[in-house]
């Protein structure tokens, strides 16, 4: 049988855990993420969730390109970001969980 005190103390671990997977959940939430879009395009940057903050393009770099060629550049590169960004913050909260331990 558990003793009172085994209890107290499973419960205290319980209760890191919980808040150390919730502080990384929120630190992984709260980071932008940025990523190049590829030749020379600019910038795409992310918050912590995935979701669009900015686009940034280069100027001089997009004269070269068509309205398709730079809209499929851009989008994959929003993808992508959004695709790190999860899993950067899935990753931070496996970690957190693991550290507890």
């Amino acid at each position: 049988m558990i003793s009172e005190d085994q209890l107290y103390n499973l419960a205290k671990e319980i209760d890191a855990r919980v808040a150390a997977v919730e502080q990384a959940a929120k630190a992984g939430e709260s980071l932008p993420l940025v990523l190049d879009i590829g030749a020379g395009l600019g910038t795409v940057t992310v918050d912590g969730s995935g979701g669009l903050v900015s686009v940034d393009l280069n100027r001089d770099a997009i004269a070269g390109h068509t309205g398709t060629s730079l809209s499929r550049h851009v989008l994959r590169a929003i993808n992508n970001a959004e695709s790190a960004a999860s899993t950067r913050r899935k990753t931070m909260v496996e970690h957190a969980a693991r550290e507890i331990r």
